[in-house]
């Protein structure tokens, strides 16, 4: 059988689908997550943390690039089968963030992938 046709969990995917990346992504962090920190060596304890932020900074950049994709679709609101106001209150409703929160993204994203 071909590995990528599988999922983390071990079921097939049908033919033509991509792979469910998320899902590989939250499995690993859920395996990050049941580790014993007290049992780590603090230098492997260390450089785990430093290499957590990367992470998180490269995921922050994906994100952020997905939600100018969102924003620039007018697709906000897809996930529900609804179209939004905006994609700011979408993300209000969605993540529960703050107002300022939410524009404060969405500024962003555009920014940095689709111009002032």
């Amino acid at each position: 059988m071909n590995s990528n046709t599988r999922s983390p969990e071990g079921w097939e995917r049908p033919p033509g689908n991509p792979p469910d990346n998320l899902a590989a992504l939250e499995a690993l962090v859920d395996d990050l997550a049941a580790q014993d920190r007290d049992r780590q060596p603090d230098a492997a304890l260390a450089e785990q943390v430093r290499r957590l932020r990367r992470l998180l900074d490269r995921l922050e950049g994906q994100w952020l690039g997905d939600l100018a994709a969102v924003d620039g679709r007018g697709a906000a609101g897809a996930d529900q089968g609804i179209q939004a106001a905006s994609t700011a209150s979408w993300l209000r409703n969605r993540l529960h963030l703050s107002a300022g929160a939410a524009a404060s993204a969405v500024r962003t994203a555009r920014a940095l992938f689709r111009g002032p």
